[in-house]
């Protein structure tokens, strides 16, 4: 491993790190603006229409970024050019069907086939995903230089470019709500993004500047490798949006809303290291596996040490102070997301098994990742419907946190047969989850003790 290797991860993984935590901080402060100037059920619809986009774009993913940080060609030119003239025609192919989406969406709400009741019943929906497909077009034609970045393990401009695109969306969207107060501030504030986006990313010195081309090769070899990751990012979408692809039709948009504001919340972290996944552990990974494979576990348990003594103590803590948290930054309206907050937060106890997910990928196995995940959405789709039959949205919330379990049990079995496990090193760090939870505990009786004081 060498020092230059080293020394790009540490540094592109300070870029994420400081980069995703000051979006993260953008974004609570956008909300916490955001929801004194909307009602819930707003945030609820636009949820929704989220997922929908998400999942359009899941679908259609041939995993450009990954085939570019993986393949032997990913900085030959014609290589690149093939990818950006995939990438747009995959946007112009999201938004037409991001449009019939919308049309069918409203012959349905029309006929009565969708209770209003729901978020899918919404009259609104239909309009607003047809205005937000606009943005699958506009991201379409972003550099391919972008995706280059993470390859070389350079995200400095990658991370400004995100921020500032973010940042003048945030402008325009409380500009929008603090006049106007309806859901548009929602929409027009994310093509405001997604367009600053795709002018700097073409604007600034990144590389080459991208033109058509069609490199029969390349195209072969991206969808060769891609199809896995197609059927990843399906099974993954299933997974990370089924939440609330279920409750949408189970819930009213008001109580969807609410359950995105607790999500949102309990996913801050989990955010965060899947960026850092992605970006950086992933090209690192790979590059130990290509250039010293005998290092690779020793690699592997490092990084896993490092995630799990920050997300065990923090699923820990919210586990404690979630509703004292929603107390605190939200209005009586987000009540219900303190408890959900709470429940949510055992999910965050399962971030550092993902790595095995870019391990998987590194060894060029996307098809065991999309095992593992196939196993979690089935769990996911069959039990959430069941537990909020009997036991409303509570049960639901907490089939949600639970579901990670079986993935975790799946990937270690995968692990064991095809690579390396140390059990040990595993679980050693799960104790970090009750000192989490006494650290809230004690917290709140410190709190409570100097309120009572005073």
């Amino acid at each position: 491993m060498t020092k230059t290797l080293k020394q790009r991860a540490v540094r592109s993984g300070s870029w994420v790190v400081l980069g995703h935590v000051f979006s993260q901080g953008l974004r609570l402060g956008s909300n916490l603006v955001l929801t004194r100037l909307l009602v819930p059920e707003m945030f609820g619809v636009m949820a929704i229409v989220t997922v929908i986009m998400s999942g359009l774009a899941m679908f259609s993913d041939v995993g450009l970024l990954q085939n570019i940080v993986q393949s032997k060609r990913g900085e030959e030119p014609d290589y690149l050019h093939t990818a950006w003239t995939i990438q747009v025609i995959r946007g112009f192919i999201i938004f037409l069907i991001a449009i019939t989406v919308s049309a069918g969406l409203y012959y349905l709400g029309k006929t009565g086939c969708l209770s209003s009741e729901t978020v899918y019943g919404n009259t609104e929906l239909p309009l607003i995903l047809a205005v937000v497909s606009i943005t699958s077009i506009i991201s379409g034609f972003n550099s391919i230089n972008i995706l280059l970045l993470n390859r070389q393990l350079m995200l400095g401009k990658l991370i400004v470019i995100e921020l500032v695109s973010q940042v003048m969306g945030i402008v325009f969207m409380l500009s929008w709500a603090w006049y106007q107060r309806d859901i548009w501030a929602l929409v027009y504030g994310g093509i405001v993004s997604a367009s600053v986006k795709m002018i700097l990313s073409n604007s600034l010195n990144l590389g080459e500047r991208c033109h058509f081309c069609w490199d029969k090769a390349a195209v072969h070899e991206v969808f060769h490798f891609g199809k896995w990751i197609f059927l990843s990012s399906i099974l993954g979408f299933m997974l990370n949006q089924g939440d609330r692809v279920i409750l949408g039709g189970l819930v009213s948009p008001e109580e969807l809303g609410i359950y995105t504001i607790a999500f949102f919340l309990a996913n801050a972290l989990k955010g965060v290291i899947s960026k850092l996944l992605i970006s950086v552990f992933f090209p690192f990974l790979s590059d130990v596996i290509r250039n010293e494979p005998d290092k690779i576990e020793s690699v592997y348990y490092k990084i896993r040490f490092k995630i799990d003594m920050i997300t065990l103590f923090v699923a820990g803590l919210l586990f404690s102070i979630g509703s004292d948290i929603i107390d605190l930054l939200y209005d009586s309206r987000y009540e219900n997301a303190g408890w959900m907050l709470e429940i949510l937060s055992i999910t965050i106890a399962s971030i550092g098994f993902m790595l095995a997910d870019q391990l998987l990928l590194s060894y060029g196995k996307p098809k065991y990742a999309s095992l593992m995940i196939l196993v979690q959405v089935i769990s996911l789709y069959v039990f959430v419907p069941l537990c909020f039959f009997y036991y409303g949205l509570l049960g639901a919330v907490w089939a949600i946190a639970i579901n990670p379990i079986i993935k975790i049990l799946f990937t270690m079995l995968i692990m064991k047969i095809n690579y390396f496990i140390n059990f040990k090193r595993e679980l050693m760090l799960l104790p970090l989850v009750a000192i989490g939870y006494l650290t809230g505990e004690q917290f709140k009786h410190f709190m409570l003790s100097n309120i009572i004081n005073y």
